[in-house]
């Protein structure tokens, strides 16, 4: 071995990139070099970066995505869906750093963003995948609590009587994406436990507010329908009375 001027033992192999490394760990696969693109944070707490690389099965990307210091919702809850569901992102690997740490907890994700979005077809489609995610982990409220979802607090009657189910909390076209098994919706930061109706308020707000009331009302229509409950109408106008247009 040979002492090079900067006091480190050079071996006369090449250094590894460590972003390299990591994604070649969690993809499974031999990557050399990975171009980073950076991209705007979404919702604004998260960090964002496209890595674009090469293996063996060609070219391909994947998400990094970093949330703020001790907000650890999405990267708790995303891998325990996908484990679940076709219909949220891959998790190639995640890292949850211990709370004295400065970053928070990173997750690398399947690159769904690139995809047409699902409002670009039938809007109704991405609630009827919302809706399987519900039917998914209908069973798994007791894990998803000690995961750290939070519950909602402080309903009116009609509403704090509906099932407790997983909520998205922010389901709107642009988290959305069609892939060939199906829509994707991705950008679970604000996660909850509560009522199925504020997902389906949430979705039709962002719609009306594209200036798409027509395929705001099929959502609407598409829930009453499915939900086969006979409350469904009261806590569809007691949520959209309650949740701000976003």
């Amino acid at each position: 071995m040979t002492e090079p001027s900067d006091g480190s033992v050079d071996d006369g192999l090449p250094e590894r990139d460590p972003l390299a490394d990591l994604v070649s760990r969690s993809v499974g696969r031999r990557v050399e070099h990975v171009d980073v693109e950076v991209l705007d944070p979404w919702p604004e707490h998260v960090e964002r970066k496209r890595l674009r690389f090469t293996t063996d099965a060609g070219q391909s990307s994947a998400i990094f995505q970093r949330s703020g210091r001790g907000i650890v919702t999405e990267a708790q809850l995303l891998p325990f869906l996908a484990r679940k569901t076709q219909h949220v992102p891959i998790v190639h690997s995640r890292g949850l750093p211990p709370p004295h740490a400065t970053f928070g907890p990173w997750l690398l994700l399947e690159d769904v963003f690139a995809a047409s979005g699902a409002c670009d077809g039938d809007p109704v489609e991405i609630l009827r995948a919302k809706f399987e995610v519900e039917r998914a982990v209908k069973a798994d409220v007791p894990a998803m609590r000690a995961l750290g979802l939070r519950v909602s607090e402080r309903l009116a009657p009609v509403l704090a009587s509906a099932p407790l189910t997983l909520v998205h909390g922010y389901l709107r076209c642009d988290r959305a994406f069609v892939l060939p098994r199906g829509v994707v919706i991705a950008g679970w930061a604000f996660a909850h436990l509560g009522p199925a109706v504020v997902d389906v308020v949430s979705l039709s707000n962002s719609l009306t507010a594209a200036g798409d009331a027509r395929a705001a009302e099929r959502v609407r229509e598409f829930y009453i329908g499915q939900s086969g409950d006979a409350e469904a109408p009261a806590r569809l106008a007691e949520a959209e009375r309650v949740i701000v247009v976003q």
